[in-house]
């Protein structure tokens, strides 16, 4: 005690800032240091469980986009399949088109040859009729002197017959 005394240490003044320490830091643990404690403890907690939360939104993100991967790949093929199918309906289509068109040119030619057969008849007809009437009125002129009526109208009728068919 004299060496504190040397010192100029009181050691009652000692003792009661060494009791006044414990004091305050029983109040610090009590009321600071165990709610500081907690609080951070809690805090870890939350932090642990929003890291495991990330990893759980990572997996699921990850499947995600594997699922979305998937569908993509699967939704261009479907795309593949329907062009294909599209491509070879049109193709059906286009032959179709063109065996109708063809058949309907074949059709209108038919009927234009038929109609040119029967203008070529109906030219003929005409062409025979005229042909006789141009024989019976050369024959009339020539024969006008020589024949009676009678033998022109005989004429004429034979005319006719020969021409006819």
């Amino acid at each position: 005690m004299e060496l504190l005394s040397k010192l100029g240490i009181d050691w009652r003044l000692l003792i009661a800032q060494i009791i006044n320490f414990i004091i305050l830091l029983f109040i610090l643990t009590r009321f600071a240091y165990r709610p500081l404690i907690k609080i951070l403890e809690e805090r870890r907690q939350k932090i642990d469980e929003s890291l495991i939360r990330v990893q759980k939104i990572e997996k699921e993100l990850e499947e995600t986009q594997k699922i979305k991967a998937v569908k993509i790949l699967a939704a261009k093929e479907e795309a593949q399949k329907i062009i294909k199918e599209a491509a070879a309906e049109a193709a059906k289509q286009r032959l179709a088109l063109t065996i109708k068109a063809k058949t309907e040119v074949e059709k209108i030619v038919g009927q234009g040859k038929q109609q040119i057969r029967r203008e070529k008849e109906k030219m003929a007809k005409e062409l025979k009729k005229e042909t006789a009437e141009m024989v019976v009125l050369a024959t009339r002129k020539v024969l006008k002197e020589l024949a009676d009526e009678s033998v022109d109208k005989k004429i004429i009728a034979k005319t006719l017959k020969q021409t006819s068919l």
